[in-house]
């Protein structure tokens, strides 16, 4: 149900437990099933009906997205979009239905307890060993633990038909962040509250980009003849951030 991939040295976790110390997570109350707590997503996401699209995290916290990637050069086995990032957080018993495939999951922090417990009564210690399971199959949920533990969770996302699948890649740079996104071949800079910065290659129009309301949620860029719809964003503003 459970495989052991490695186990990892706790020095591996200091950077990223300094920097998940220096600056808590922000609450989550959008997980309805698993319940409300410190666990964001980083990386590529799909939430409800919008493209698959860079998280707010990744452009809001650069330097933790960039040490997320650092560790899964070195350790995560799998291909993988995102990346669930908890801090204490004790999820109740629930499926990633949102996911296709074996995740990559390991714990780190001064903690007892806290094991990833499957359903069939499976205990899983996580702490600096790191472990795939297919959560999309498997129930599963968080013990109770003493002390302060993070977790990482790489996952594959289940990709929509509708699209075909491309990436979004990003860097820091000395403006903001840049953001490349094969979807409509643009790039662009954004701050760290996702407003424009500059625009280094014009993104190409697309018809949707996703639909969030009857009326639809239109491309950042007005298709010829076409004009944004009253109420969407700025035309030059990255949608789905």
């Amino acid at each position: 149900m459970a495989t052991l991939v490695s186990d990892i040295s706790a020095s591996e976790f200091l950077d990223l437990t300094r920097e998940l110390m220096r600056k808590s997570l922000v609450k989550n109350c959008d997980r309805a099933t698993a319940g409300p707590g410190k666990s964001q997503a980083f990386g590529i996401i799909r939430r409800w009906s919008y493209r698959p699209h860079l998280s707010r995290n990744t452009w809001m916290r650069p330097h933790l997205w960039n040490l997320l990637l650092s560790f899964a050069s070195k350790h995560v086995p799998i291909q993988w979009d995102g990346v669930t990032v908890n801090d204490d957080y004790v999820s109740q018993p629930h499926t990633d239905k949102g996911n296709e495939g074996e995740s990559y999951t390991i714990s780190f922090g001064d903690f007892t307890g806290g094991e990833l417990c499957l359903e069939g009564d499976t205990k899983i210690d996580t702490r600096f060993r790191g472990h795939l399971f297919n959560g999309a199959a498997i129930k599963h949920w968080t013990a109770p633990h003493v002390g302060r533990r993070f977790c990482l969770v790489f996952y594959k996302i289940i990709w929509p038909a509708k699209w075909p699948r491309y990436k979004v890649t990003c860097r820091a740079v000395e403006e903001g962040l840049e953001i490349t996104d094969e979807y409509d071949d643009s790039i662009v800079i954004v701050d760290q509250k996702g407003h424009l910065r500059k625009t280094l290659r014009t993104p190409q129009p697309r018809e949707w980009i996703g639909r969030l309301t009857q009326r639809g949620q239109k491309s950042r860029v007005p298709l010829p003849h076409t004009t944004a719809s009253a109420g969407t964003s700025d035309p030059g503003l990255p949608f789905g951030f």
